[in-house]
Parts: structure tokens; C-alpha cells; sequence
């Protein structure tokens, strides 16, 4: 014999809710591992468009230009030690240098700035489709990269900002 009627009906209706439970958690997983794959898609989108608006929601402008500030600084400090030993005057040449590097960084930390990236033109010289040339790369749960496919080491570093949102926070690129 088999179990009563209404035994059989709970069993089902817990399985199912069981299914769709798991169904929900695994819709909810693969939306958060998509989620800065679609916020690239965004901010190509964004780029193309030439839409400042939505620009200043997924870069941290200020953010990103003080990071890059420090670290054409740290280089350029770094190059200077090298040559401070052989050159007394190279001191003055850093305070030159370091007098350009904010309109260079205004200027690199742009619309025009990004979608030169990893492109190997100036800023708004590459035309702006090269953006649906970048690739991104996972670090972690809460950081990612952009890079131009050509050029990986030139980056877009992204931060999660809670559970699906994504937020460029960092430019980062050689400078040798």
C-alpha cells in the first residue's frame, strides 16, 4: 500500500517549494557572478553615448584621479632618485614635472580619457568604439579589472558596491 492521500500531497508541495528555492538561490548566484559583467556592458554603453550623467554614477571621478595622481607622483619620485645622484638640478625637474601632472590626469581621467584606454592614443583620438574591446577579470568577490584585450595592463579596477553594484575606482597603467 502506499501513504495516505494527503501525506503524499504534502511531500509534493514541499518538494516543489524545495525546487524553487534552490532554483531562486541559483537565478540569485549567477545574477551577482554577471553582475559587473553587465555593468561593463553599462559603461561602454555609457561611453558611446557620451553620457556624463550615468558617467559620474559608475566612476568615482575624484577617486580615481587622486589614485592616479599618486602614482605618476611615486613614479616620477622614483625616477628622480635615480638621477638625483648624477644630477643636482634634477630636484627642479620633478617640481616641472609634478606642475603637469594634474591637467594630465584631468585630462586622462575623462570620457575620452577611458574610452582611450589601452588603445595607445591620447585621449579623444581613439574612437570611442574601442570600448567593445575591453575585457574584464574577476580578482576577487568584491574587485574586478577592465583592460583593452590589446593591452592588459592598463586597467579599470572596479569595486562592488553592495551585493550587484560595481563602481570604477581606480586607473591604473605603466608608466615606464
Amino acid at each position: 500500500m502506499g501513504l495516505p492521500s494527503p501525506i503524499m500531497e504534502t511531500m509534493r508541495g514541499i518538494r516543489a517549494f524545495l525546487v524553487a528555492l534552490g532554483l531562486l538561490a541559483l537565478g540569485l548566484g549567477l545574477y551577482t557572478w554577471a553582475s559587473p559583467y553587465l555593468f561593463l556592458r553599462d559603461l561602454q554603453g555609457a561611453i558611446l553615448e557620451g553620457d556624463r550623467a550615468r558617467l559620474e554614477r559608475m566612476v568615482d571621478f575624484p577617486r580615481v584621479r587622486e589614485g592616479l595622481k599618486a602614482q605618476i607622483h611615486a613614479q616620477l619620485l622614483k625616477e628622480v632618485g635615480k638621477e638625483v645622484q648624477a644630477n643636482p638640478f634634477a630636484g627642479l625637474a620633478y617640481l616641472f614635472a609634478a606642475g603637469l601632472v594634474d591637467p594630465l590626469v584631468e585630462v586622462l581621467v575623462s570620457p575620452e580619457g577611458l574610452a582611450a584606454l589601452g588603445t595607445g592614443a591620447g585621449p579623444g583620438e581613439a574612437p570611442k568604439e574601442e570600448v567593445k574591446n575591453w575585457r574584464l577579470k574577476y580578482q576577487g568577490f568584491r574587485t574586478a579589472y577592465i583592460h583593452h584585450k590589446d593591452d592588459p595592463e592598463s586597467r579599470l579596477y572596479l569595486e562592488r558596491q553592495g551585493l550587484w553594484g560595481w563602481k570604477v575606482v581606480r586607473l591604473e597603467f605603466p608608466l615606464e
